[in-house]
């Protein structure tokens, strides 16, 4: 009796390690089960749309109707010129990374605040934006006009010996040749005034010689005349600008600012730059992707 007891009471005991072994794979099976539908629950639920005065990180890539593409913070998108031609003011930077900026806080364009106000994490929208809530309409004051034809100098006066060597890295001798950073063409070193050491030079371009001038288009040496202009000398160039350069191209003055030829006006002599910026007056379309959100302390 003792010895059926015994091995009862063995078999009850393994029956019932096995049932609490069940148990036991039953609530932790359901339990691993519970957290990840919590967690992709939980995701969706506290998957906060961004209102104003969050902070937040996009990626985002900037384009025109046409299709062509201005910025984006994406270097797949910047290296890519098949899939996304690029425009004419479109900025190659070495490095690419995601936008971070307060939603209202006057950072970005309204348009711009306004497309990402509503969006989830993770979410990708395009937004178009019109210029009154972009950058604007064209400027008059940002528009020059300048003639086709201009006049130079032939001897000028070019501040003092300090700053020569400074602009051309050598001392101004008599008879030293240089090169003209605007224009392209040879001066020599006419005078130097031992008084207050201003260096006189003397323009020497070829008649007929097409030259590039600094800003990025050719230019004609049309006529040279020694005797003009007080016995300073008068040299007539002029600019080689077409109807195709304008808008297809972005020029450079001798400040570094950046703008387009907008319009060629053989009858009055005449070409426009535009300083407008090529944002300016058009359009945006931007493909947006919420990378990440930070709720406003108000919030919190």
């Amino acid at each position: 009796m003792a010895n059926l007891d015994k091995s009862f009471w063995s078999r009850w005991e393994v029956m019932l390690v096995v049932f609490i072994v069940i148990i036991s794979l039953v609530i932790a099976g359901g339990f691993v089960s519970y957290n990840v539908i919590s967690s992709t629950q939980n995701s969706v639920e506290s998957g906060i749309s961004v209102k104003t005065g969050d902070t937040v990180t996009v990626n985002y890539i900037g384009m025109f109707e046409d299709g062509t593409v201005f910025d984006t913070s994406l270097m797949s998108v910047a290296q890519n010129n098949s899939l996304y031609p690029k425009s004419l003011s479109f900025n190659e930077r070495v490095e690419y990374s995601p936008l971070n900026f307060t939603i209202g806080a006057g950072q970005m364009i309204k348009g711009f605040d306004k497309g990402v106000i509503g969006m989830t994490l993770n979410q990708t929208k395009v937004v178009v934006i019109a210029p009154d809530e972009a950058y604007g309409y064209s400027q008059e004051s940002m528009l020059v006009t300048r003639d086709l034809t201009e006049s130079i100098p032939i001897y000028e006066w070019f501040g003092n010996v300090s700053d020569f060597i400074d602009t051309f890295d050598v001392t101004p001798l008599v008879g030293t040749t240089i090169k003209n950073h605007i224009m392209g063409w040879n001066m020599t070193v006419s005078h130097v005034d031992p008084t207050n050491g201003l260096v006189l030079l003397k323009n020497n371009p070829a008649l007929n010689e097409i030259l590039p001038l600094s800003t990025g288009w050719n230019y004609r040496v049309m006529s040279i005349d020694s005797s003009a202009n007080n016995g300073n000398g008068v040299i007539i160039v002029k600019h080689l600008i077409s109807n195709e350069d304008i808008g297809t191209r972005m020029f450079t003055d001798t400040q570094g600012q950046q703008f387009t030829i907008s319009q060629t006006d053989t009858a009055s002599n005449t070409f426009t730059m535009d300083y407008n910026r090529e944002v300016v007056g058009k359009t945006l379309m931007f493909k947006i992707t919420l990378v990440s959100i930070t709720a406003s302390t108000s919030e919190i």
